[in-house]
């Protein structure tokens, strides 16, 4: 599913996170420079992330959608290249990008940690382009749902058609926008740091409401909840127990 140009057929899903990138991008320069740090340092600690993401993503998809690959058929290059074309699992894509952002520390000796708070809003954003890309082709898609704000596919090669949905996707793309403006806001106005323990506790909670709200079959679950509502889980008691952590104030003699 896409859009021709000329010849050329533009992928929906694909030209949405091309989009997030180069938007994310921006606004990634415009920080860096902002708080004078070095713009090619970032560009490194965002090719090295992004990588991580991709890898990251696409390995934790395969791990919950494993009872559904056909293992009879890995030497089919065919069938390889469609495992490798779709399916992606964000929380995959965090843990990938985090190993990568330590990764530059040891690898190139670049302070990559320190650029985490100045760059965190590009992550939702980013996120919130890709789930525009989602709800264009009707991947991830929501449970049968009839209002005014249902999603009907007409042509999609994922989601069911001709039936009312719960727009899933387009309702996480919204709240990462909204996550976008409260970090900025956060970090910038307020000048508060800790912005990632915010993001986890902003994110997380809405990500385990909505998985009660998809319908699509391969995405994992062990015992009531899916894997991505346990890493949900998982994250928020983490990220509370050190947001009300308090440092210590001092040893004892």
């Amino acid at each position: 599913m896409g859009f021709q140009i000329g010849s050329f057929l533009i992928p929906y899903y694909g030209f949405f996170i091309v989009l997030g990138i180069l938007v994310a991008s921006t606004l990634g320069v415009l920080r860096v420079k902002a708080f004078h740090r070095d713009v090619n340092d970032f560009i490194l600690i965002a090719a090295m992330v992004g990588l991580g993401g991709i890898v990251g993503a696409k390995v934790l998809y395969l791990l919950v959608s494993w009872r559904s690959i056909d293992l009879t058929r890995l030497t089919d290059s065919a069938y390889i290249n469609s495992l490798m074309q779709g399916g992606f699992v964000f929380y995959g894509g965090l843990v990938g990008g985090v190993l990568c952002l330590f990764l530059c520390n040891k690898w190139f000796h670049v302070d990559a940690v320190s650029y985490i708070e100045i760059c965190l809003p590009c992550v939702p954003l980013v996120h919130g382009f890709g789930r525009l890309g989602c709800a264009a082709v009707g991947c991830c898609y929501g449970v049968p749902f009839s209002s005014a704000f249902s999603v009907t596919y007409q042509n999609s090669l994922f989601a069911p058609n001709n039936i009312p949905l719960f727009p899933v996707q387009l309702t996480e793309a919204v709240w990462n926008f909204v996550i976008v403006l409260i970090l900025l806001w956060y970090l910038d106005v307020l000048k508060r740091r800790r912005g990632l323990l915010l993001y986890i506790l902003l994110y997380a909670p809405m990500r385990f409401l909505l998985e009660f709200f998809r319908y699509d079959a391969e995405r994992g679950a062990i015992g009531f909840f899916s894997v991505s509502q346990w890493i949900s889980l998982l994250l928020i008691l983490l990220a509370a127990a050190m947001l009300v952590r308090k440092p210590r104030s001092g040893t004892s003699s």
